[in-house]
């Protein structure tokens, strides 16, 4: 476990970069998946995927420029990166897997598999104990596990980089960027999303977090990538569809995503663009 205090809000390794993913606070520590980049290419798209890691932090409540952050490597390479969306203490009782009376004992990873083909990426599910968490860095933890198509989970051996060949395909399509989320109010979780670079954020529906997830539907049309919005340009997308449940109120769906362009112009000369935009709606249900 490497230890650091921040400049910036994190520090990867030598040139590269992180983006954060999902995150959660448990016993007085925010942990923060963060997937670990490099240039490669040019352009807009100019990075590919060195891995992902885990960071945590213990003073998380401290201005951040005094954060004191751990980081933990969870897997390197392209073909698994982990922690997409995190669930802890969600679900029935605060159980993410009431198949399992223990299941509230572990902190669940969706991880996107194929990062490399966004035609055929999808969503599988690690887990691993709670009181694992600072531990977790692989190569090191025993103790991280897959869910198999069959429902049961089996071992990830913490040497691999790639997921087993039986692991189920959990959400389908996947996304770099993504929430999921349990709604008591309907008793469903509901996953949030974009697919590709479309003009849509998605979302899919299901009474199971590990399975059964609905075929996506459409949950709102970017204005920004209309030909008769302002802000639209040939080259401006919208991604990074993301649920806030805690912003959320009775019967309300809560999330936001972001525009950029393939030209920089685009952003420098139209500072409204390249933000979050919050959306509210009605909560969709089965």
């Amino acid at each position: 476990m490497n230890t650091s205090s921040t400049g910036a809000m994190f520090s990867a390794p030598g040139t590269d970069w992180f983006w954060p993913m999902d995150g959660f606070v448990y016993n007085g520590t925010l942990y923060l998946a963060l997937m670990q980049m490099h240039a490669s290419g040019s352009g807009a798209f100019g990075f590919a995927y060195s891995g992902a890691q885990l960071a945590s932090i213990s003073n998380y409540t401290a201005p951040p420029t005094q954060w004191s952050i751990a980081y933990q490597s969870l897997n390197t390479g392209t073909s698994a990166v982990p922690g997409q969306s995190i669930v802890v203490a969600q679900g029935p009782g605060g159980n993410p897997d009431p198949s399992n009376p223990q299941g509230a004992n572990y902190a669940y990873f969706f991880t996107l598999i194929g990062s490399s083909n966004p035609s055929t990426q999808y969503m599988a599910l690690l887990r691993l104990p709670l009181n694992q968490l600072n531990s977790a860095a692989r190569p090191g933890n025993a103790n991280w596990e897959y869910l198999k198509s069959d429902s049961t989970w089996g071992s990830w051996l913490d040497t691999d980089t790639l997921l087993p060949n039986d692991n189920a395909a959990v959400i389908s399509p996947g996304a770099t960027e993504m929430t999921v989320r349990y709604h008591s109010s309907t008793n469903q979780w509901i996953t949030v999303y974009p697919i590709g670079l479309d003009n849509k954020a998605h979302y899919s529906l299901s009474s199971s977090m590990t399975n059964s997830w609905g075929q996506p539907e459409n949950l709102y049309s970017y204005p920004e990538m209309q030909p008769a919005n302002p802000n639209y340009t040939a080259n401006v997308f919208c991604y990074a569809a993301k649920e806030h449940v805690e912003l959320e109120t009775a019967g309300q769906i809560f999330f936001t995503y972001t525009c950029n362009s393939t030209l920089a112009s685009d952003v420098t000369n139209n500072m409204g663009l390249y933000h979050p935009v919050v959306v509210t709606q009605p909560l969709p249900s089965m």
